[in-house]
């Protein structure tokens, strides 16, 4: 396989400047001194947007004061890491931030909550990535911020990173254009026999090879009773002839991350499996129709959802029929029947339909960008019901 060059896709430092300032604007209307955007090695996202820092085994957060200059906040062994990577000049050391296992760094002396809000004082705090924010950091948290105001900012941050920039949609595209190499490689490769493991193997290497710095997410393939999982992690299970093997292949480039999500049948398909693929992809090929700036979301899903159940399948159905996709393969917001927001230019979705029923389930998935008009398709290889010859 043709190894590349690196990828030279990036965010300016201009962009990410502009990000904090329109972050403040944000703030101000919110009522809101300061913001703690918070991130795992796992949920990198909010830091990642505001100082292209990633962490590896710590968590993390930037501090962005009403006015004034941001901070990265770090563990105890991330600075020199942290400083080669970050857009913010600003790094604090923090011990809340240590990796999971707890270290105790006996000596050393690191600042506090205490310090840092010398230094940054506000009195109402907002913090993003409030659902994942860890009851032991909270916790330290509110003793240092003792009769002062610690809220909900999920929202506040939304708005900012809810539509995205021009170099956003390139990075996007560009990792949907590598995550097809990876499909591509499965498709090119894939045979009975080989693990679940083996296959998403395929893919992954691709990947890599071709620009990628890494997985959008862990590369799936669950095949057979697997296939049912929503949510899934490849096995070392033999794939074999006649069963759904399924395969959801994503690539992240500079941060964005894409992801493709194909039902692969090798040998023969039996009539009632087809027409339950054909479904799947119907309703997707229906979902990327119906996107269009202007309309609200609940609108969409309502359409799709009736469709798959005028089909016979509604029972099928858990989720969708897209969400959010940007520094996460899978952000904020979700296309549901409850939503309560009007689709925007430049807002960027995956296409997601996952119907699973006792015995097989599938998912059809691309990333798309929002227009005025037709939305623009950022992937489509292998778009159809794909019976691979073996």
């Amino acid at each position: 396989m043709r190894q590349t060059v690196a990828n030279p896709m990036c965010i300016s430092d201009k962009e990410f400047g502009e990000r904090i300032q329109r972050t403040q604007a944000a703030m101000a209307g919110a009522g809101l001194d300061a913001i703690l955007a918070f991130s795992s090695e796992s949920e990198p996202a909010l830091v990642r947007y505001y100082s292209d820092y990633w962490p590896s085994f710590e968590t993390t957060a930037v501090l962005i004061p009403a006015t004034g200059k941001p901070a990265l906040l770090i563990g105890p062994e991330s600075l020199i890491f942290a400083s080669a990577r970050t857009k913010i000049p600003a790094v604090l050391q923090l011990m809340d931030f240590r990796e999971s296992s707890q270290p105790n760094y006996p000596g050393s002396k690191l600042p506090t909550w205490a310090d840092v809000f010398k230094q940054y004082p506000a009195d109402r705090l907002g913090i993003a990535g409030w659902h994942m924010f860890p009851h032991a950091i909270f916790c330290n948290l509110e003793k240092a911020f003792t009769g002062k105001a610690i809220i909900d900012a999920d929202a506040v941050v939304r708005s900012v990173m809810i539509t995205k920039s021009k170099a956003e949609l390139d990075c996007l595209r560009e990792a949907a254009r590598i995550s097809e190499i990876g499909l591509k490689a499965i498709l090119d490769n894939i045979r009975p026999g080989l693990t679940e493991v083996q296959v998403a193997g395929l893919a992954t290497a691709a990947m890599l090879n071709n620009g990628a710095e890494a997985t959008g997410y862990p590369v799936w393939c669950c095949s057979g009773p697997n296939s049912r999982q929503a949510i899934s992690r490849p096995t070392h299970r033999p794939i074999q002839t006649g069963e759904i093997v399924q395969v959801c292949v994503g690539a992240k480039v500079a941060g964005y991350s894409s992801s493709i999500g194909r039902p692969l049948v090798l040998g023969s398909c039996d009539q009632t499996l087809r027409r339950f693929l054909e479904v799947g992809h119907d309703a997707e090929e229906m979902t990327i129709g119906l996107l269009r700036a202007g309309t609200p979301a609940s609108e969409v899903a309502k359409k799709v959802h009736g469709f798959i159940k005028d089909r016979g399948y509604g029972d099928t159905i858990l989720y969708g029929p897209a969400h959010g996709c940007g520094q996460m393969e899978c952000e904020y917001p979700f296309i549901e029947t409850s939503s309560t927001f009007d689709l925007a230019e430049n807002m960027t979705f995956n296409v997601d339909i996952f119907l699973s029923n006792s015995e097989r389930g599938f998912r059809w998935e691309d990333p798309v960008i929002v227009k005025n008009g037709e939305a623009e398709q950022l992937s489509s290889l292998g778009r159809g019901v794909n019976v691979l010859a073996v």
